[in-house]
């Protein structure tokens, strides 16, 4: 019998910490500005969320290599969800610099308060939702990354830039004139609710099995599981929730803990990417089966031997 049956799954190397500082910095800048929108926070807010979101694009053109292939991220809209990414970034840095201007300047054509301004504010707002949206599902239709293609994907990035959101309103507390009560009890929901999404998710994936468990494998061994425990579980989520619950004017340090939890998450999520061959996606393959060991094949052939002699007696 052949030494080895196992296939070999090969981690995906090409993205790292560059893409996911782009995914952190945009899920999160996205998400203030619909906090801000919704909750109608100060102006600072409108203006974090901007700044950091044109940041991230810088970070996002490093990690392209070349800033001149960039405009490649906009030719394919009807197929591409990176390229209706790129569209959506371009419309918010636009529609939500012109909504928020009249608070800046005071002679332009539209003004603060406006239907003009408010139309503008509120297309901003569904660009930033869309931000938030797309990442999970660029990374989910990649079929030969079996724990990036599942719905839990998009669901946990979901949580995980609205928790990233709330953050940046911990860390700018200051700002607040009515205080901070609202978002400590808001911040104590989202860590809840995006525990509750990482572990399902990555209970879903380990179950899947394949490739999807062996992601799961990954996050649970070293180098990724000391970030993922430590990073993501510990520093992300219980130590602010327990600021943010009996530690209210520690809102600032809980902030920051929910800022590293959140970019870890999604660094983790990265590195743990599992390909399988494109012919085998093709093909239809039980990826649950990929991961079989020795013994199990010895075992499933021993049992085929099994009843193949029954069958002639």
């Amino acid at each position: 019998m052949a030494p080895g049956f196992n296939a070999q799954f090969k981690s995906q190397r090409e993205w790292g910490w560059l893409l996911a500082i782009w995914l952190f910095m945009s899920g999160s800048a996205c998400g203030l500005f619909l906090l801000y929108k919704l909750l109608e926070l100060p102006l600072f807010f409108a203006l974090l969320a901007l700044g950091s979101i044109l940041a991230g694009g810088a970070v996002l053109l490093v990690e392209l290599g070349s800033p001149r292939r960039a405009w490649r991220g906009i030719s394919r809209p009807g197929t591409s969800w990176l390229s209706r990414g790129v569209l959506f970034v371009a419309f918010f840095i636009l529609t939500g610099l012109l909504s928020i201007a009249p608070e800046l300047v005071s002679w332009l054509p539209w003004q603060r308060g406006s239907l003009a301004a408010r139309a503008l504010g509120w297309i901003a707002g569904l660009c930033a939702l869309m931000i938030v949206l797309y990442p999970g599902f660029f990374l989910a239709k990649n079929r030969s990354v079996p724990f990036w293609h599942t719905p839990w994907l998009p669901a946990a990035f979901v949580t995980c830039a609205a928790l990233g959101a709330t953050a940046m309103v911990l860390l700018g507390s200051a700002f607040l004139q009515d205080g901070l009560r609202p978002f400590d009890t808001l911040a104590a929901v989202l860590i809840v609710l995006n525990a509750v999404m990482i572990g399902i998710y990555l209970l879903a994936m380990q179950r899947a099995g394949g490739p999807a468990r062996e992601s799961v494998r990954l996050i649970n061994s070293p180098p990724l599981s000391a970030i993922f425990r430590i990073g993501v579980v510990l520093v992300g989520m219980a130590v602010p929730l327990l600021l943010v619950l009996w530690v209210p004017s520690a809102a600032v340090l809980a902030g920051v803990c929910l800022l590293a939890g959140s970019l870890l998450f999604r660094y983790c999520v990265l590195k743990a990417g599992v390909y399988v061959a494109p012919a085998l996606v093709r093909e239809g393959q039980d990826f649950s089966r990929l991961n079989r060991t020795d013994s199990d094949l010895r075992r499933e052939y021993a049992g085929m031997a099994a009843q193949s002699a029954g069958n002639r007696g």
